[in-house]
């Protein structure tokens, strides 16, 4: 019995510090408002969080900021065997599924990041590892559920 090697997944490579505050710079420099760059991040994650960004969603913006990117959208998120301690990132789906379901609750970066520090004790995106983006992932699973069966409820009565 040959033995075969799962294939590395894809991971979520979040922004580090340092260009959280590039970002607001480049965005200064080339005339977008604080608002804008905002709007800008949640044009492509769905949620106006650039904590929620990954290092390819953050150089995406700033070629878009800069005019300097012809892309339509970012360079796809590394395999975990491509970046130093990718084992423990979390997957790219599971963090693109988690912000699909705070923009779906219509929840601000505030109420999220709230959320993100009560429920799964982390600070924002940035510090979740794969086990707290998984437990992330269900936690807001069960919200959005429950959200729906109200929806549902409150047509049928």
């Amino acid at each position: 019995m040959e033995l075969t090697m799962k294939r590395p997944i894809k991971v979520f490579e979040p922004i580090p510090k340092q260009l959280i505050k590039s970002l607001h710079f480049q965005g200064r420099k080339h005339g977008f408002s604080q608002d804008e760059v905002y709007r800008l991040a949640a044009d492509l994650t769905g949620i106006p969080s650039l904590t929620a960004l990954s290092k390819q969603e953050e150089l995406f913006m700033i070629g878009k900021m800069t005019g300097q990117t012809v892309r339509t959208g970012p360079l796809p998120p590394p395999r975990e065997n491509e970046v130093e301690g990718g084992e423990t990132l979390p997957s790219h789906y599971h963090v693109m599924d988690i912000r699909l379901m705070f923009r779906d609750l219509g929840w601000s970066k505030e109420e999220i990041k709230g959320w993100l520090e009560k429920w799964i004790k982390v600070e924002d995106f940035r510090t979740m590892d794969r086990k707290q983006a998984q437990k992330a992932y269900y936690a807001l699973g069960k919200i959005v559920e429950r959200k729906k069966g109200g929806a549902e409820e409150q047509d049928n009565g």
